[in-house]
């Protein structure tokens, strides 16, 4: 047994399967999509590909009834009706890329939609008029040269839709609309000339609306993940929003008791992202710092107004329950949880790099390198803020007491790179007090 002929109905009818496959996967791409995002272009697309495929479905049944018994009865209404559907599908494609204004795509489609039912029915009854042979191929002719002509309308339209729409992907869809636009003008050459004329031409018309489905499902699945990513990125902005206001708010509530506060953490935190930078902090690493900084003392949400805002020095007992504040603020962030990550920041950010801090008495590395950053800018915007007890100190005598404290309260290292990082020049002597610390 031999391989089936370029014109026979074995060959024609299993290109007809591969098409009625791929459309059927992409009129299932379309109808998801538009379940998912109610987005009218894939609405149009659905409805385009889905008439297509009942094209398709049409003509592979056809093509099986004529291997069966036989060329098919009502050829003219078969003609019709494969044209109307064709129009159809056309149409739709073309408006999912009308986007100029909604109500010219809504005239578009029914403006076509009716010239498609009025034309129809009249092609048909001039195909079905008896007359000489002549009289009919003229007639087969001049219907099939007006549904030639307004298919090419239509798509020369989708493309140009397409170059004027915000569609991300417009590349492979002209490049797939280009390709329906190759096969009508084989479509013409085989209805005009007879597909005797070059044979191949008939198999290549009908492969080209598989090459058009592959290409358009390539060019969709491209699209739809590149929806998929701004619908993440909407989210991580909505989530980063709420980050926001939950922080805002906290923030908010701690300065409305605590008059000390107001300001303090956001200026903890702006010398905390100097650091983070100067250290080389990827995003994400410094995102959970200017978290863990700007929450740092919430704690103090837990502490009686009267400590918080005593103007003279704090008795053993009041100190005391202050030293509770880390505790109390890392519980509130881990019942949080999109904060719970920044717990232990807040938790040590008073631990001594000599082991003498509290809660734990950690000491050295053994304190968290968020913890130890927010250590250093927390008391230098303390030694330089106004306390009622005493004056601010001027910003050469706080980096002073920052390296008089390096080894013992901060890091040695995080405050050369502080201090680096802010550009001050020091004292021979504060350079080697640095280098005895580390």
């Amino acid at each position: 047994m031999g391989l089936p002929s370029i014109e026979s109905i074995e060959l024609r009818l299993s290109i007809q399967i591969m098409a009625f496959l791929v459309a059927l996967i992409v009129t299932q791409m379309a109808v998801v999509e538009w379940r998912r995002n109610r987005n009218a272009m894939y609405k149009y697309l659905a409805l385009g590909f889905g008439i297509m495929f009942a094209q398709i479905i049409m003509m592979t049944v056809i093509l099986a009834n004529s291997r069966l018994v036989g060329s098919p009865a009502f050829q003219n209404t078969v003609n019709i009706l494969d044209y109307s559907l064709r129009v159809a599908s056309f149409i739709y494609l073309a408006a999912a890329f009308t986007t100029v204004k909604s109500s010219f795509r809504s005239r578009f489609i029914s403006s076509n939609l009716v010239g498609l039912i009025i034309f129809a029915p009249i092609a048909w009854m001039f195909l079905s008029l008896n007359g000489t042979a002549a009289r009919q191929l003229l007639v087969i002719s001049w219907v099939e040269l007006v549904f030639q002509l307004w298919i090419t309308g239509l798509l020369l339209h989708t493309v140009l839709a397409i170059l004027n729409s915000d569609v991300r992907m417009k590349k492979g869809l002209v490049i797939a609309t280009s390709l329906l636009l190759v096969r009508q003008a084989i479509h013409f050459l085989n209805s005009y000339f007879g597909p005797e004329l070059i044979p191949v031409l008939s198999l290549l018309e009908q492969s080209l609306i598989i090459c058009y489905f592959y290409v358009i499902i390539t060019t969709l699945h491209k699209q739809i993940i590149a929806d998929l990513v701004i619908v993440d990125l909407e989210k991580d902005q909505v989530k980063e929003k709420a980050h926001q206001d939950t922080i805002r708010a906290l923030i908010n509530s701690l300065e409305a008791k605590d008059l000390y506060t107001r300001g303090h953490s956001d200026r903890v935190t702006e010398y905390a992202m100097v650091i983070g930078q100067k250290l080389g902090f990827d995003h994400e690493e410094l995102t959970k710092l200017y978290y863990g900084a700007i929450l740092h003392d919430i704690g103090k949400i837990g502490i009686s107004e009267e400590i918080l805002n005593n103007p003279l020095s704090l008795c053993r007992d009041e100190f005391d329950c202050m030293k509770k504040h880390p505790e109390i603020g890392a519980t509130i962030v881990t019942s949080i949880e999109s904060l719970k990550n920044i717990a232990p920041s807040i938790l040590y950010h008073h631990e001594r790099y000599d082991g003498s801090g509290y809660p734990k008495g950690l000491k050295g590395k053994e304190i968290p390198l968020h913890s130890r950053i927010i250590a250093i800018t927390d008391a230098l915007d303390a030694m330089s803020s106004s306390r009622t007890y005493r004056d601010s100190l001027t910003e050469e005598n706080a980096i002073h007491e920052l390296i008089t404290g390096a080894g013992t309260q901060f890091d040695p290292d995080l405050v050369k790179s502080f201090v680096d990082a802010l550009g001050i020049k020091l004292k021979e002597a504060d350079y080697k007090t640095l280098d005895r610390s580390a």
